[in-house]
């Protein structure tokens, strides 16, 4: 086939930029123009519907709009893996004039992309017997998002700023090479400030899924994108210092090299299936060539290393004396990500000796076998067993280790003299041992009415005091603004406190939404309960206004020709405190499902372990399935009504139903959303003065 050909020429023109030559760019060029000539065909066969292609069958329909066709490029392997080595071979193109090695780097890694694009053809034919068998898939119901436009393509090229450079970090490990100290400075702030709006828009996008739980459960991916956050972090908090010939000469480049192989790892845990995952989408061919191409870029660190040590390298520069504090905050967030990284290996390990899941891991096991059918119960059975990250232990771990990095980070970042800053650091000390043994706030204000696991109550004392530390940080960093600004003196220092303060308002309004929310359900008859009033616990009431619905295919994956019954409910919730309201709110839900077995008893608990516990969503509603709540979000809290109604007479439901309807309530989230904009117009700022301060060094090619 010609696409796949093309590909072959730029994997061909990719290799050849690695060995040093004359023709270096003009390779550098031919092989963007293949990519990207194979990814606008691909992408123009996905408009097109031409289901001849089986990368288009599996994942596209004739009834998606247009951008979420154009989105199925992305949604499977085969074709992430080509879009991969386009955009690799975008960065190849700049990145070869810093020298042989950081374009031989970049074209590596653009060659093993374009390698997996060839074993892995998102040009393959689709077989007779699969078009005998549907003349379409359809997309995954979950990935029917707005956010399927934003949030893979922002991590991907997030990814891709992250281990690009990896010729450069290793030249600069092994003899010192200055390439990294000008590329760093770019790429590793346009790579942080990529991952953290990709990172914040699947926040978003997660928290209206019903088969994901909430912003952050630690999920086998989430813990691996945030150990190569934590890596990176670490990294640019010793940007300032860094220099190839003395501060940091061999930890910030190594700390790049490790967070590259951590960006591509995330990448493989995203493509195995063997640990129970809301991402498990992409499918898991790839998973053993990724985690080989993590681990070379591991080798690849060790041997620069030991390149360095036997060609005698030494730092001749002259050393800087770095903060403590600085050299803390740096190695307490690596810290992080190695907690991490533990927690998601011994998964992956315990999973391979087939270990047994331990009973505390499998919420709602038992209430859901009463109601598991005989042929069901083994199935059930696996998906419960199936190994996942223990989210309560990586919660032990992080919490001392986030109290170290918020005390040590307020304690450098004050502006003030070196006693008073020791004064305060003290101070806030003493404020953190007040919180755990006096003030606790977190046993006062906790309910135990929301789906926190009870575990997190053990936690309480050492959360107080992270309160304190991350308070302290807070501060200081508005502090620095509020300085700054008095005194007129230079703003550029305005964007690292800004992505400080963002930071902190956000993990403040994730842990209050996470463990002080609540949740509360009835279970009630349709059509009877229309138009009436449901009384819910903390004051609030639900009213079902209408619902509506039809059967059709809408291009998400159906188990039939008839396609999925879709319906809309009409609610509204409302607040009272004294017989006045003082809160409320309307609007609609959405459910989506292709099955028609959701009649009875059995079937309403079902549904309301779903939309109360991810887990069981995750088992029960493979591809088809789609709840998509009423949120309401307020300054204080936000509220979430599921209803995964079907209308009656539809679909073969019977004239009557039981149907559950949760309530879920969110205090300060505003402040995740509002954190997160407040980091990422820091991130913005700061990483676009520097891309226009820096200036590209001569070429020694």
């Amino acid at each position: 086939m010609i696409a796949q050909l093309i590909v072959l020429a730029g994997f061909g023109a990719s290799l050849a930029v690695v060995w040093p030559g004359r023709h270096r760019q003009r390779l550098a060029v031919t092989a963007l123009a293949c990519f990207t000539g194979a990814t606008v065909w691909l992408a123009a066969r996905f408009i097109a519907d031409d289901f001849s292609y089986r990368q288009v069958w599996l994942q596209s329909d004739p009834n998606l709009a247009w951008w979420l066709k154009l989105a199925g490029l992305w949604s499977g392997d085969e074709g992430t893996l080509l879009l991969l080595a386009l955009i690799a071979s975008a960065m190849t193109l700049r990145l070869s004039r810093y020298g042989p090695a950081a374009g031989a780097g970049a074209a590596a890694v653009t060659g093993a992309f374009a390698a997996g694009a060839l074993i892995w053809s998102p040009f393959a034919a689709t077989s007779a017997a699969e078009l005998a068998q549907a003349p379409y898939r359809g997309m995954n119901a979950h990935l029917t998002s707005v956010w399927m436009l934003v949030h893979p393509p922002l991590v991907f090229a997030s990814y891709l700023l992250l281990i690009a450079p990896l010729g450069a970090m290793a030249d600069a490990i092994a003899r010192g090479g200055e390439a990294w100290r000008h590329l760093s400075a770019r790429y590793a702030r346009a790579g942080w400030l990529l991952v953290s709006a990709g990172i914040g828009f699947g926040m978003w996008w997660a928290y209206e899924d019903f088969t994901y739980g909430t912003l952050w459960h630690w999920d086998p991916v989430q813990t691996a994108v945030f150990a190569a956050w934590c890596y990176l972090t670490a990294m640019l908090h010793m940007q300032s210092h860094y220099r190839p010939d003395g501060e940091f000469a061999v930890a910030h480049p190594l700390l790049g090299l490790l967070t590259a192989a951590s960006a591509v790892a995330a990448m493989a845990v995203t493509r195995s299936d063997e640990l129970a995952s809301s991402h498990r989408y992409v499918g898991e061919t790839s998973f053993v060539f990724l985690a080989g191409l993590a681990a070379a870029i591991m080798l690849v660190a060790v041997l620069s290393i030991a390149w360095r040590i036997a060609a005698g390298v030494r730092n001749a520069g002259r050393r800087a004396k770095t903060p403590v504090m600085l050299w803390v905050a740096a190695l307490t967030l690596a810290l992080s990500g190695a907690v991490a990284h533990l927690h998601l290996a011994t998964a992956f390990w315990s999973a391979q000796l087939e270990l047994p899941r331990p009973e505390d891991l499998k919420p709602f096991f038992e209430t859901l076998r009463n109601f598991a059918s005989a042929g069901e119960l083994a199935a059930l059975r696996d998906a419960f067993a199936q190994w996942d990250v223990d989210n309560f232990s990586v919660n032990r771990w992080l919490v001392p280790v986030l109290f170290i990095v918020g005390a040590a980070g307020g304690h450098f970042v004050l502006p003030a003299p070196r006693k008073r800053r020791w004064l305060a650091t003290a101070t806030v000390l003493l404020l953190a041992v007040a919180l755990v043994i006096w003030i606790q706030p977190f046993e006062r204000l906790f309910d135990g009415r929301g789906l926190t696991s009870g575990k997190t109550v053990a936690l309480f004392a050492e959360l107080d005091a992270l309160l304190a530390a991350l308070g302290y940080l807070l501060a200081a960093a508005a502090a620095v603004v509020v300085v700054r600004l008095r005194d007129g003196q230079s703003v550029m220092s305005i964007p690292t406190a800004a992505i400080h303060v963002g930071v902190v308002l956000a993990l403040i309004g994730g842990l209050s939404a996470t463990i002080f929310d609540s949740y509360s359900q009835r279970l009630v008859n349709l059509p009877q309960a229309v138009g009436h009033t449901l009384k819910f616990a903390g004051g609030y009431s639900v009213k079902i206004g209408s619902i509506s619905g039809r059967q059709a295919r809408d291009g998400s994956r159906a188990t039939g020709p008839a396609g999925a019954f879709q319906t809309i409910g009409e609610v509204s919730w409302s607040l009272q405190r004294d017989g006045q309201q003082i809160d409320g709110g309307q609007g609609h839900t959405v459910y989506r499902d292709s099955r028609a077995d959701i009649e009875g008893g059995s079937g309403a608990v079902r549904l309301m372990c779903e939309a109360v516990d991810y887990r069981f969503a995750r088992y029960r509603s493979g591809d088809s399935q789609m709840i998509h709540p009423l949120i309401s979000r307020g300054l204080l809290r936000d509220v979430q009504v599921w209803l995964p109604a079907a209308v009656p007479g539809d679909a073969g439901i019977g004239s009557e139903m039981q149907v559950p309807v949760v309530l879920k309530i969110y205090p300060l989230m505003s402040l995740v959303w509002a954190g997160l904009i407040i980091c990422l117009a820091g991130a913005t700022w700061q990483t676009f003065s520097q891309i226009t301060k820096s200036r590209r060094p001569t070429s020694t090619s």
